[in-house]
């Protein structure tokens, strides 16, 4: 709902997103059009409330011209928008040890890192740059210059970067998966590799994103399907709960946003 609010040729989206910030917050389930399902899983404790409201902060971010100033701004918007979904699809998904919620975030961040390099083109033609300022400077006038030599090489440069990044965050997610029960860690494993490999791929074929948006063919998804399965099969380490979370992944995020 989130999305269509803001994806959608809605007018005052800002307005309609406080409206349902608002409604999340002093708990007007009845009145929220289509989810008043989500009452179930707030009062039963599933979902925190507090997730959802940081999701639509994250959104809102979007709705006006964006240029991320640095790596904190970035790790922390990566949190907003899909570091929240992470939180709230491991507890649905009946992960209940409250370490599992922090690789959950690593997850989400990790996942909205590969988007943000994979859609830097579209990014840029709404007048978005998801690239620290404090890494390159460069505005979305310059990124939509994909003929300009210096252009090409600060974003293979911030490419690089980006995926470095996010590659520290799959690293970690994958730690976290066993606190996961049996049947659901395979599909959320799929998810992770399958995201994890468009931004491989993104590198192997020069910095792709430069001149397209980047995706994995069929035999690409069929591919990772199984190298998932030879994962969950033969990788014991994703079958034990580990309890040494990286530390430094979660330095930069704001105190409210940490677990």
């Amino acid at each position: 709902m989130v999305d269509d609010i803001a994806d959608g040729d809605n007018k005052n989206k800002f307005s309609k997103l406080n409206d349902l910030k608002k409604k999340i917050i002093y708990e007007q389930f009845s009145e929220i059009s289509k989810i008043s399902e989500i009452e179930t899983l707030i009062k039963n404790k599933i979902v925190n409330k507090m997730y959802l409201i940081h999701l639509i902060d994250g959104v809102k971010k979007d709705l006006k011209k964006v240029h991320i100033k640095s790596q904190r701004e970035l790790i922390n918007y990566a949190y907003l928008v899909a570091g929240t979904v992470g939180l709230m699809m491991s507890k649905v998904l009946g992960a209940k040890n409250t370490y599992a919620k922090r690789f959950a975030i690593d997850l989400g961040i990790a996942m909205q890192i590969t988007n943000i390099a994979r859609d830097i083109i579209e990014d840029a033609k709404l007048k978005r740059v998801y690239i620290p300022k404090s890494w390159i400077k460069i505005d979305y006038k310059d990124i939509l210059k994909k003929n300009d030599t210096k252009t090409k090489y600060n974003l293979k440069y911030a490419t690089n970067k980006l995926y470095l990044l996010s590659e520290k965050y799959y690293k970690s997610a994958l730690n976290g998966l066993a606190f996961l029960p049996f049947k659901e860690r395979f599909a959320i494993l799929l998810a992770l590799v399958l995201y994890r490999n468009i931004g491989r791929k993104i590198i192997k074929n020069n910095y792709s994103n430069i001149y397209k948006r980047e995706y994995l063919s069929i035999k690409e998804k069929f591919y990772s399907l199984v190298q998932s399965l030879c994962i969950f099969l033969f990788n014991r380490k994703l079958h034990k709960e580990c309890f040494k979370h990286n530390k430094s992944l979660h330095v930069l995020l704001n105190k409210k946003h940490r677990v």
